[in-house]
């Protein structure tokens, strides 16, 4: 079941074979929240630098930004629901009162965040869109609220990919505008820049100039949607030209930077 509304996706999804159904999984990040409900399968979440094993009924958090993707394990069923959402949605402020070391947390059926689940999966079989929708806000309200209640029993605690990798990922954020080539980046830790492009392909999936541009690209789009112009944005995000941020701005998003603003969504999607 998949359901659409605005900056609001739900989908519950079951692979009979997620090996075969491996595009369905691509790493990947965008400016939106999500939540993801662990039902079943053997896998890993790999959040940035951080690979968690998943266990039934983990509830996954991934904050705006984050570079994130699933690696499948075995070809046992996998099961999950997904809900994606603008940060209007949940609110700002509550959404900051989640601890950062938060981002995967066990919920047995018999907790009130597995009961919520339980209720979801409830309503979308039985309530019409327009009235499963106008609920899931509450609903993804009520489970924020519940996780700023100690969990620390069900955290799920990752396993690091790599010491560098950690290091390199908090230099790039924290120097995301002024970097100006990735040797400039391997030199800060002594590695060359084969190594260093070999250990992003390795962990995380994609080179380091990928995972750069990204991180630049999401901020434009935050700015542009905020009122700032294109013509403004991309000097400040470190492109060095509007062609290049353009001709990458279309091919990440699908739409050209000057239509940031005026890109329709489905008012209600279910397929």
């Amino acid at each position: 079941m998949d359901n659409k509304l605005q900056n609001l996706t739900y989908n519950h999804i079951l692979f009979k074979n997620p090996i075969s159904n491996t595009e369905k999984f691509t790493l990947h990040s965008h400016n939106n929240y999500e939540l993801l409900f662990f039902k079943k399968g053997e896998a890993d979440y790999v959040i940035e630098e951080r690979k968690y094993k998943l266990k039934k009924n983990d509830l996954v958090f991934i904050r705006s930004g984050k570079y994130h993707y699933i690696e499948i394990k075995s070809d046992s069923d996998y099961e999950r629901v997904n809900i994606s959402f603008d940060a209007s949605v949940v609110g700002s402020k509550l959404l900051h009162m989640i601890d950062e070391g938060i981002e995967v947390v066990n919920c047995p059926k018999e907790s009130v965040i597995g009961e919520i689940f339980a209720r979801l999966e409830y309503y979308d079989s039985n309530l019409s869109e327009q009235n499963f929708f106008a609920l899931l806000p509450s609903l993804l309200i009520e489970t924020f609220y519940a996780l700023t209640i100690s969990y620390d029993d069900g955290i799920n605690i990752p396993s690091e990919i790599s010491p560098i990798l950690t290091k390199a990922i908090k230099y790039i954020n924290d120097n995301l505008f002024s970097i100006k080539s990735i040797k400039e980046i391997s030199d800060q830790f002594f590695v060359s820049e084969q190594y260093f492009f070999r250990l992003f392909q390795t962990q995380l999936k994609t080179s380091p100039k990928k995972y750069l541009n990204s991180k630049r690209l999401l901020r434009a789009q935050k700015m542009i949607q905020r009122g700032k112009k294109p013509i403004e944005v991309y000097l400040q995000c470190g492109f060095e030209t509007y062609v290049g941020f353009y001709k990458q701005y279309l091919k990440t998003f699908g739409y050209p930077p000057s239509k940031e603003r005026n890109v329709s969504i489905p008012n209600l999607v279910r397929s």
